[in-house]
């Protein structure tokens, strides 16, 4: 094949490529991590106690209110605070992923957001003659992308064959950014094309697992305990107790927000259960700050 050629072909699907790989974001991909990273770089104990301050439809607080009259306020003991602690160890491995993917993506998003826009007007206001000037030029390194872009995508298709979720997640990012690179090489943009960072791909990883077999995508996989792993509390009860543990988490780091809510006061004999298992919540206080252990979302008792 001619220069002139490989450089109409180039040319050609550059264009193409910087048109079809920004209509959908790759950031997009990850709104509820989005989301989530916004949440990390707040006061979330803060955020917790007066906003759940907010009033709500009658639909929407009966379920709550008739629990609330139906039982007496739950009360944290030494044997409630174990089991609840007992029940969150396991989760901690995946929480801990969730976290780092969300902060990863607080940093991320923004610049992934910029790039994708800055690629957009590349491929909507592409000049063939400077493409194909550009793809002359940086023909050797055009043709070195590709050939990475060729091999990745060789592994890609073995990793899938083989059901190799994690290598299959991976190459596929390395394929579009070898492409967009190829791609970028012909334009005169400032746009850049960069890895998506290995913690977000590691909790979209664990997020695939989870849907494979047949996980919620609400919330992970044994957040939302059976009545096995509740012991003889009711949904409500374990709910609302386990939201009061990650308040005084947080409130043993920040002494400032004792005492902003009721949810937040403590009895002497609840604060000696508490005290009993410190060292194993304070191992969960940065995850529940940032919610990586989905402590505000509890369906039963967000509505206090």
């Amino acid at each position: 094949m001619s220069r002139a050629s490989v450089a109409v072909r180039t040319t050609c699907v550059a264009s193409g490529l910087l048109l079809a790989l920004t209509a959908s974001p790759a950031h997009a991909q990850f709104g509820k991590l989005k989301k989530m990273g916004a949440d990390a770089i707040k006061d979330a104990a803060k955020e917790k106690i007066t906003s759940d301050k907010k009033p709500e439809t009658a639909a929407a607080s009966a379920a709550p209110a008739a629990a609330k009259k139906s039982v007496a306020a739950p009360v944290l003991t030494t044997d409630k605070v174990a089991l609840i602690v007992a029940s969150l160890a396991p989760q901690l491995k995946d929480a801990i992923r969730r976290d780092a993917a969300s902060r990863a993506m607080a940093e991320w998003a923004p610049k992934k957001k910029a790039n994708d826009e800055c690629m957009s007007t590349l491929g909507q206001n592409a000049d063939p003659m400077a493409l194909m000037a550009n793809a002359q030029k940086n023909e050797a390194k055009i043709t070195a992308l590709q050939k990475q872009s060729e091999g990745a995508n060789a592994r890609l298709n073995k990793a899938t064959a083989a059901g190799d979720l994690r290598a299959q997640t991976f190459l596929q990012d390395t394929v579009t950014v070898l492409m967009l690179r190829g791609a970028l090489l012909s334009t005169s943009g400032k746009c850049t094309a960069e890895f998506t960072p290995t913690a977000i791909l590691d909790y979209q990883i664990t997020e695939r697992e989870r849907y494979a077999k047949g996980g919620s995508g609400d919330s992970a996989e044994g957040f939302d305990p059976g009545p096995s792993v509740r012991g003889g509390m009711t949904a409500y009860e374990y709910g609302l107790l386990r939201e009061r543990i990650a308040l005084w988490a947080l409130m043993q780091e920040n002494p400032a927000l004792r005492g902003t809510g009721k949810e937040g006061v403590f009895t002497a004999d609840e604060t000696a259960a508490l005290t009993a298992h410190a060292a194993d919540i304070k191992k969960m206080s940065s995850l529940f700050k940032s919610d990586a252990l989905i402590w505000k979302t509890w369906n039963d008792v967000k509505s206090w």
